[in-house]
């Protein structure tokens, strides 16, 4: 009797292992912790008197029921055809894996191949970015040569250290994460036994400070428009522009620099912010819509007559990206008497903080503008459009609200 996907999905683990058969040898093995697994019993060579043998084919339902039964049978016909023994030519194929990356000895050369494995894979360009800096800076100077078996945990701890000793305690922590997926990577390949780096989470943990980005209090608002209008920094126009759409849309900063004017809906009043732009892993960002207010449409329009009508909103020929850094906006709130009291993140949580307070508006809608990322995966699947009306009505009378700040 041949199995069905609804009764595989039905078995439940028992106190022992055991195996139930689909027929041809095809058997699922089903282990007390729930595990299920494909595995082909069979003789070799293909006679009564061959030694049986199991070929264990993979998980379920990583491998398929359909899956699982088309490797049985070609391997069934290797076997018979051309008289290949499966499980000494599996054993043999991962031999050759090995051998094939045997030059991946030191350090740097694994935590290379990680990264670029990695790289090609979920992560964002800008995190493939960050990762490699870290290699670079701290890293591979103090650990690059050395064979990774060879790596201790006190090597690791070094490196730790002296990087907390420059006043990065965030970074050092960032760091630890880095070198300990290098070596689990490592582990997986067999050129280590152990992961030297794990125990640090544990046993030496480093410092951890608590991040909180600067933002002005509600009443400092009419100060900060005030010197906004006043520009005693001398920031450009594209700055400021910057500056007033961070605070009218309260989008990311990075979402806001490379805007480009393709995204601009101006019959619709909205702005659309493709998923590849917005934050989180690659493949499950989402695009994100801004509803526009009468004042933000003003603002791109003044815009627009500098940089316009196509390619980027914040071009800058001073970039390698082509557009103007995050540093930029900082730099003009510090020159405008705001340092440590407002960056450009801050406007979020300006944002956050007096739309509930001030508009009554419900935490969800707020979120949802936000763009924020659901740690609930079911929740996260929502629409790119949920509580639009709401969040069209908000984004306005949020506009509304900081028009009448300017005016006391």
């Amino acid at each position: 009797m041949t199995l069905t996907d609804a009764q595989i999905k039905a078995e439940k683990p028992g106190s022992t292992r055991r195996r139930i058969s689909d027929g041809g040898g095809l058997l699922l093995e089903i282990d007390p912790a729930g595990g299920k697994y494909w595995i082909w019993r069979h003789r070799y060579p293909p006679t009564k008197d061959g030694k049986q043998q199991d070929y264990r084919i993979g998980a379920y339902p990583k491998v398929s029921l359909k899956k699982a039964r088309q490797i049985r049978d070609e391997q069934k016909t290797l076997m018979q055809q051309e008289g290949i023994n499966p499980c000494a030519a599996k054993k043999e194929a991962r031999l050759q894996q090995r051998v094939a990356h045997q030059p991946l000895t030191t350090f740097e050369s694994v935590a290379l191949d990680w990264h670029s494995i990695k790289a090609t894979g979920t992560w964002s360009t800008r995190h493939t970015g960050d990762v490699l800096l870290k290699l670079q800076k701290d890293i591979l100077p103090a650990l690059g040569t050395v064979p990774i078996k060879e790596v201790t945990t006190q090597d690791c701890l070094a490196v730790l250290r002296s990087i907390e000793k420059r006043g990065s305690p965030e970074q050092a922590k960032r760091t630890l994460g880095v070198i300990s997926q290098v070596f689990d990577y490592a582990a997986a390949l067999g050129f280590c036994p152990f992961n030297p780096a794990l125990s640090l989470k544990r046993h030496a943990p480093v410092k951890q400070t608590v991040k909180h980005f600067p933002c002005i209090s509600w009443e400092e608002v009419p100060e900060l428009l005030a010197a906004m209008d006043a520009n005693p920094g001398g920031a450009d126009v594209l700055t400021l522009g910057g500056l007033r759409l961070l605070m009218l849309t309260f989008v990311r900063t990075t979402e806001l620099i490379g805007a480009d004017w393709s995204e601009i809906n101006w019959k619709q009043k909205i702005w659309t912010i493709p998923a590849e732009r917005m934050k989180g892993k690659r493949g499950s960002r989402k695009e994100h819509l801004v509803p526009l207010s009468k004042q933000a449409i003003q603002v791109l329009k003044s815009l627009g007559a500098i940089t316009g009508p196509d390619g980027l909103i914040f071009k800058s020929i001073r970039t390698s990206s082509g557009y103007i850094s995050n540093n930029t906006l900082n730099m003009a709130l510090k020159r405008m008497g705001f340092d440590g009291r407002m960056c450009g993140h801050g406007f979020r949580a300006l944002a956050l903080t007096n739309i509930q307070e001030r508009l009554k508006i419900d935490l969800r809608v707020v979120d949802r503008q936000l763009a924020h990322i659901e740690k609930n995966k079911v929740t996260a699947a929502y629409n790119r459009a949920e509580y639009w009306e709401e969040r069209d009505v908000m984004m306005q009378k949020w506009a509304d609200l900081l028009d009448a700040q300017q005016q006391t």
